[in-house]
């Protein structure tokens, strides 16, 4: 009779080692279900290979035993296991989304030396999260025009149909991101995307109010404002609460070599996380090393091409910020002047 085939060999791998790391007296069964909050009978399941661990229960179970993550990566040239993070209508709340990604923040904590780096063609969300109209208006044109969320159809955008727990939880990000270091490089056209999506509203009429659209620039100009004097003070800190000195934990690059995509690399001790965008709002996300050590690589080069212009380079980071601005004018003035 053939032997029934495993259907996460890569996962029973990495549970056999872990379960060699362990003391021997201790019941790895009992361990999963009480870190996983699942029955003993869904952690052999696991424990087999017939269900598959999630992004989540990975990083609880590497925050319970200390461990890296990357032991789950497979040796074997060109390929990699990847987690498909979506956010969709059918499957996943925007709340629900959220809640996920402070889950994901708040396991990273657990580990020391946390730093991520982002190579950013698009605004990366963390900086959209804390505004009164741009916050929902991000949201409102993801679910409407990328989703296609249904409850949206024949409505306008309205800052009060995205509900008060989504933008408290996306301020609850926002601040965990302050207080994470990262390196961040741009371009001067990173902002483009956002002021595409703006300008495309206008135009289809997908807007109540003028004033609604204005709103929205002045909450972009903002944002680039807050962006700027972090860049300056080298530090990450809520909006309109400067410190007085703060941790440098911002380093912000402008490069002119095109980034072509949305990727992030998430580094501590014992731990890399490469995630890549796509379908604009979702993400692929890995722990094999070849791959983050590769990904690695590819942002540090950028980095190379790149100025620093936070803390330093006046000038660079003066003339960076001036043309962004003009371009949130352009997109102002056309909307005034229609």
């Amino acid at each position: 009779m053939k032997k029934e085939e495993v259907k996460f060999p890569l996962q029973v791998e990495f549970l056999e080692k872990l379960k060699k790391a362990i003391s021997k007296n201790i019941s790895l069964a009992d361990e999963l279900a009480e870190v996983l909050g699942v029955s003993l009978d869904s952690a052999y399941r696991r424990l087999r290979g017939d269900s598959a661990l999630s992004y989540d229960e990975t990083m609880a179970i590497c925050t319970k035993f200390n461990i890296s993550p990357s032991i789950l990566e497979n040796k074997e040239t060109g390929f990699v296991n990847f987690t498909y993070k979506s956010l969709g209508v059918e499957r996943v709340k925007l709340s629900g989304y959220l809640e996920s990604i402070k889950k994901e923040f708040l396991q990273l904590h657990e580990f020391n030396n946390i730093h991520f780096y982002f190579a950013a063609e698009d605004v990366p969300l963390f900086h959209h999260l804390d505004f009164e109209y741009l916050t929902p208006f991000k949201y409102f044109y993801w679910r409407k025009s990328i989703l296609n969320d249904t409850t949206l159809d024949g409505k306008k955008f309205d800052k009060k149909l995205i509900s008060p727990e989504v933008l408290n939880l996306s301020k609850e990000i926002s601040r965990i991101y302050q207080n994470i270091e990262s390196t961040e490089v741009w371009t001067e056209e990173t902002i483009s995307s956002t002021l595409s999506q703006i300008t495309y509203y206008w135009d289809s009429g997908l807007f109540a109010t003028k004033k609604d659209a204005l709103s929205v620039c002045d909450d972009v100009e903002e944002m680039m404002e807050h962006l700027q004097l972090q860049a300056e003070m080298g530090t990450k800190f809520p909006r309109k609460n400067p410190p007085a000195e703060g941790a440098k934990n911002f380093h912000l690059y402008s490069c002119e070599v095109q980034i072509g995509n949305n990727s992030m690399l998430v580094q501590a001790d014992q731990l890399k996380i490469s995630l890549l965008g796509f379908n604009t709002f979702n993400s692929l996300q890995t722990f094999n090393l070849n791959y983050c050590l590769e990904n690695e690589r590819w942002i540090q080069n950028l980095v190379k091409k790149s100025i620093l212009i936070s803390s330093v380079s006046e000038k660079q980071r003066f003339q960076f910020f001036r043309k962004v601005k003009q371009m949130i004018e352009e997109v102002r003035r056309k909307i005034e002047n229609e």
